[in-house]
């Protein structure tokens, strides 16, 4: 289930309200979901510093917290995927883990 994006000027507080318990009716368990809505207001937040070096230490931050986590969106449409394909889960490629992208999908 693709995950809500946080509204414009909405809390954290406010955003995790809604999209834990929506993750958890999607069939994910409580720390799955809490992960899950807690990285997608985080990374939404990242999006939209302008600053370069408050830029680089919010993701070195957020790689700190979320590390060993898996957070692919599984079966949603990804920013990493070409139109008409979806993202399966990641691929080692070059020594990299990469996003598994399938396709191209009817829709």
């Amino acid at each position: 289930m693709p995950v809500d994006k946080p509204k414009a000027g909405e809390t954290e507080e406010d955003y995790l309200a809604y999209c834990i318990p929506a993750e958890i009716k999607a069939g994910n368990a409580q720390d799955v979901a809490a992960a899950i809505c807690y990285s997608t207001y985080r990374k939404d937040k990242m999006s939209k510093i302008k600053d370069t070096s408050a830029k680089v230490m919010a993701r070195i931050k957020y790689d700190a917290d979320f590390r060993g986590i898996n957070l692919t969106n599984l079966g949603e449409n990804s920013d990493a995927c070409w139109d008409g394909y979806i993202q399966v889960g990641t691929k080692i490629l070059d020594g990299k883990e990469v996003p598994d992208c399938r396709g191209p999908i009817e829709e």
